[in-house]
């Protein structure tokens, strides 16, 4: 069992109020990190904060929209004055749709791309630039949809193939000034996103939306989802010294749906 502790890291998470981004913050907080949320949902967010503090934790909520340079930047000198030096960022925030392509708008890829992808740059740039004097790690949340495609997830995959080429590009470029980048690329994870998405993915195959699961689970090697622990654990081994030689890699959660 990973019992590595968390004190000395100040943690931005974007997307932070739901899905991965909330049990990310909720396992950084139980490990001693101080936690800045970066959300639009103030209700959700402030909601994770009131959880994680319940407990004994630290943590902060800031409304942000990580498509604005501006605001992430105006929340994170927040966070440096309140808690100090960043040493730890996680990009969480995401959206997905399943479209056919035909079918899907430029309304759609601009949502997707600005949200999946500029966010990310954005947020990256921010994080580097506060992580130059003493290193840091960063942490983007990627997908098996940015290593395998898909279809009817056209613009989902687009993104996501391109949050690893970006993640790539800054680890090598940052890799002698002791910033790593990694990024983690789970399978299917039953969040609040696929209470949405299986009703897309059982237009899409001809099934009764409540048998999308299990027809995944039926088709993965390991016969079961990811769990938001496993997604916990690859975050925590890539924000801390157990993972000190690795930048610009990628963790595959598949359950051996994708070896490489």
């Amino acid at each position: 069992m990973n019992t590595e502790r968390l004190d000395d890291k100040i943690t931005v998470i974007t997307g932070g109020g739901s899905g991965m981004g909330a049990a990310i913050a909720k396992e950084f907080a139980r490990r001693g990190a101080k936690v800045a949320i970066f959300d639009l949902n103030q209700e959700k967010a402030e909601k994770v904060v009131d959880e994680i503090k319940a407990e004994g934790g630290r943590a902060s909520f800031y409304q942000t929209d990580v498509t604005r340079k501006e605001q992430i930047e105006e929340n994170t000198c927040k966070v440096v004055e309140k808690y100090g030096r960043i040493n730890s960022w996680i990009n969480s925030a995401g959206v997905s749709k399943m479209v056919p392509f035909l079918e899907s708008t430029e309304e759609l890829w601009d949502l997707t791309l600005n949200v999946n992808l500029k966010a990310v740059f954005l947020c990256c740039q921010v994080a580097v630039r506060e992580m130059l004097d003493e290193g840091g790690t960063i942490v983007n949340m990627s997908s098996l949809s940015g290593k395998k495609p898909s279809s009817w997830q056209t613009i989902y995959c687009a993104s996501k193939y391109g949050v690893q080429g970006l993640s790539q590009s800054i680890a090598k470029e940052f890799a002698d000034q002791g910033i790593r980048v990694n990024t983690i690329c789970p399978g299917i994870v039953p969040t609040e996103m696929w209470e949405q998405l299986k009703f897309e993915y059982a237009k899409k195959r001809n099934l009764d939306p409540e048998k999308v699961l299990p027809y995944f689970e039926s088709n993965i090697p390991m016969h079961k989802l990811v769990d938001l622990k496993n997604v916990t654990d690859a975050a925590i081994f890539l924000s801390t010294d157990s993972s000190s030689y690795l930048t610009g890699q990628s963790i595959n959660l598949v359950g051996g749906e994708l070896m490489e």
